[in-house]
């Protein structure tokens, strides 16, 4: 018989006779089937007391003979393990076989050949030795790994339900509960049916009022409604039932499921409910539809995959016309468990723990970027609780948008985009909110600021600097933190930022802030200040155009970017003190991403009459570092940044060191000009227009405001520009200055123009 015997199974058999925990292994060919079966006695481990009884406690002998069955396709097709006949079937970790047939261990959770591909037959062998060792010790469940859920080979319907709150049902009354629930039938192909349930647990309904129903939808489909009966066992005087044994699963008749319901300790509950539910069905009170009936089974310690002890354990009487139920009588059909949509369901699917934190924020923008934000996070139970947009959806919107289009519409969905989003949200959270309004004009107002002050962070993707200065320059009573996302560059750069506490920095302080950061990056700085992007148009008229790129683009940059939200939403509790900047960046293979993300401190503000000087830290810094490096004489520069027309701010981001040829005295600053110009120029270049000379700083050895000198230094420099320039003075306080622009032209000059500036 070796001679003729594939390779692979006399291979088996050969490691099956050198297994150390194998004392004998026997071969039998079943003439039958043509498979291969391998007798095995196997050695437990057992203490000493119970190896001189024979058996453990548990009833597992210290020599188990268990049969492996190897199929000729073996190691295609798995093999099958049979223990003896009298095998103690309480054990758990048993598959579910019909109780003519010997007990089957269950070796592992998947498929036997998987695990052999992997790790060979012996392998195989370990795991069969581990599950007796651990059948002797009464091991196989365990507080460490939880206890495992009644083996199920084969399901005919599913339950779609939140487990938690089903299992919050478990309550000790040994009340029966009638809830309402929606179901679908399937017709299959091949003459079978399979049995869809919703539960809802908010609807409690009394049976014969249940308004039970059935109606075609096509040839294969059929929609309904219909009743669940909810149970578990009611507490003893010790207090809760726990059902520390467990039996395999071989549930098939109403018979059947009411002997289940004794071992689950709840008989008599549901016999009541059973009997008369078949009264009314037999009277015709209530229409013969589906029934499901589930047991909350109270196990010792928490089931594996879930932090409760609550198992759930479902099944379907589909009923029919007639006595049939009261007689005990009909068929019942395994219901496996599906969790429905829920924050709970989606945080464990993508990782999260169930306790992370919360944080309500809201959604400025509703397009290709926020749109996919949007999904991303609420797929891990973040979604927005609001969106906020005036726009329509556009044909071309569908290219890269968050959305799919509806198959039969012209042109996809004309509708808002806030509506669409917060349909498509709707199937991940219960509620979202929706506001069309011009954000600008919301924001203008003390109502529309306390709309949006419900949030704690409330995330900016319009890439619109009008929109990002509206935001931060209100004067809010309850002011969330803001952030941005957006893309730079055609999609080159991706780009988000985050507030500090009480909002310094704030977005624009931190938009300047990374201008200069890009401006000091070669290559960033080529594809976001010198992007040649070419425009597609998309329609005629004014407003139809946007840029080349590719949904696979945008979405990677995209997913980056959802990343960080939901570090910032989930990981700090509190908001960090200082604000956040992460820039994204498309390598050169056009599939790797570097990404640099940088924390930026609170700024200093100065108050010079009404304006407002915005310094960076990291200038207040360079400044003071000046100024130590010449004691006791004055020093300065020349000061960069932006100015701010919507809110009369200035914004100090750098410094140009003073040329070599100025003065420094105790008593004055003179700035040279040696180098100065190309200074200023490859200032300009590099930073794409973006940051700009402001004015001058100098430092007074005693605290005071501008000297007569420096107002007529100011006055001489104001008129060289139409934006007003800045004279920013450090002194062992802080700082003062002086703000000085001119109204008019009086010799027909034109004074440059402010350079542009930057979304």
């Amino acid at each position: 018989m070796a001679d003729l015997m594939p390779p692979a199974l006399s291979r088996a058999i050969r490691i099956a006779h050198a297994h150390p925990s194998v004392r004998a292994a026997r071969v039998v060919e079943d003439a039958a089937s043509g498979a291969i079966l391998l007798d095995l006695d196997i050695e437990q481990q057992l203490p000493s007391a119970w190896r001189a009884a024979g058996e453990s406690p548990s009833g597992v002998r210290a020599i188990e003979t268990a049969r492996i069955v190897l199929p000729l396709e073996y190691p295609t097709r798995s093999p099958r393990t049979f223990l003896r006949d009298d095998f103690d079937r309480r054990h758990p970790h048993l598959l579910p076989v019909p109780s003519n047939q010997p007990p089957q261990p269950c070796v592992v959770n998947g498929f036997p050949s998987e695990l052999i591909q992997a790790r060979g037959f012996e392998g195989y062998l370990d795991q069969l030795v581990d599950w007796l060792d651990k059948a002797a010790m009464l091991e196989l469940n365990s507080e460490r790994h939880g206890w495992e859920p009644v083996r199920r080979d084969h399901l005919d319907d599913e339950l779609i339900v939140e487990s938690k709150r089903l299992r919050e049902m478990c309550n000790g009354t040994g009340d029966c509960s009638v809830v309402s629930t929606d179901f679908i039938k399937i017709e299959l192909d091949d003459g079978q049916h399979l049995i869809r349930i919703a539960l809802n647990l908010e609807e409690h309904v009394e049976p014969a009022a249940a308004a039970c129903s059935q109606k075609k939808v096509d040839d294969h489909v059929s929609r309904g409604r219909s009743i669940a009966l909810v149970v578990g066992a009611p507490d003893t005087e010790g207090g809760p039932t726990v059902i520390d044994t467990t039996v395999p699963e071989s549930v098939s008749s109403v018979e059947d499921l009411l002997d289940r319901a004794g071992h689950y300790g709840c008989r008599d509950a549901i016999k009541s409910k059973l009997n008369y539910i078949g009264l009314l069905v037999a009277q015709g009170t209530i229409a013969p539809t589906p029934l499901l009936v589930v047991f909350l089974v109270r196990r010792p310690f928490r089931i594996t995959g879930s932090d409760s002890p609550i198992e759930i354990c479902s099944y379907v009487l589909d009923l029919k016309p007639g006595e049939g139920l009261l007689h005990q009588d009909g068929e019942v059909r395994l219901c496996g468990l599906r969790e429905e949509i829920s924050t709970s369901l989606l945080m464990r699917a993508s990782g999260d723990a169930a306790t992370a934190p919360q944080r309500p924020w809201m959604l400025l923008g509703c397009g290709s970027v926020g749109s996919k934000i949007a999904v991303h996070l609420a797929r891990r139970g973040l979604g927005p609780s609001k969106v906020i947009d005036r726009a329509l959806m556009s044909p071309h919107n569908y290219a890269r948008h968050g959305l799919m289009p509806e198959p039969r519409a012209r042109g996809g969905l004309i509708t808002f985009k806030t509506d669409a989003l917060a349909h498509a949200l709707l199937g991940f959270q219960s509620t979202i909110g929706v506001e069309r309004e011009d954000v600008v004009s919301l924001v203008a107002t003390d109502a529309g600021r306390e709309e949006l002050g419900d949030a704690e962070l409330l995330l900016n993707t319009t890439g619109s600097s009008v929109v990002r200065e509206s935001l931060v320059s209100q004067q809010w009573e309850n002011r969330p933190i803001f952030g941005e996302a957006h893309l730079l560059g055609a999609g080159a750069v991706a780009y988000a930022a985050f507030e500090g506490a009480g909002g310094n920095p704030s977005l624009s302080d931190l938009a300047a802030e990374s201008y200069r950061l890009i401006a000091g990056d070669p290559v960033i700085r080529g594809q976001v200040f010198g992007a040649k992007a070419e425009a597609v148009e998309i329609g005629q008229g004014c407003g139809t155009l946007t840029f080349p790129m590719p949904d696979s683009r945008l979405s990677t940059f995209a997913a980056g970017i959802s990343e960080v939200v939901t570090r910032r939403l989930r990981d700090n509790e509190h908001t960090p003190p200082t604000g956040q900047i992460h820039v994204g960046q498309m390598l050169p293979d056009g599939l790797s991403q570097s990404w640099r993300s940088v924390e930026v401190d609170p700024w200093i503000v100065v108050d010079l009459g009404g304006r407002h000087v915005r310094v960076s830290a990291r200038v207040d810094a360079m400044i003071r570092q000046a100024i130590a490096a010449r004691p006791g004489v004055e020093t300065g520069g020349v000061i960069v940044g932006r100015y701010l027309q919507m809110s009369e701010t200035f914004q100090v981001v750098d410094l140009i060191e003073a040329p070599p040829d100025s003065i420094f005295t105790a008593t004055r600053f003179t700035l040279g000009t040696e180098g100065l110009r190309p200074a200023i120029a490859r200032l300009t270049r590099e930073a794409g227009g973006s940051l700009y000379v402001l004015g001058t700083w100098h430092n007074h050895l005693e605290p005071s405001g501008p000297s007569l000198l420096d107002a007529a230094t100011a006055a001489h420099l104001a008129l060289r520009q139409f934006y007003p320039v800045l004279m920013l003075i450090a002194h062992a306080e802080g700082y003062s200055g002086l703000i000085t622009e001119v109204r008019g032209l009086s010799d027909g000059a034109t004074p440059p123009m402010p350079p542009r500036e930057q979304p």
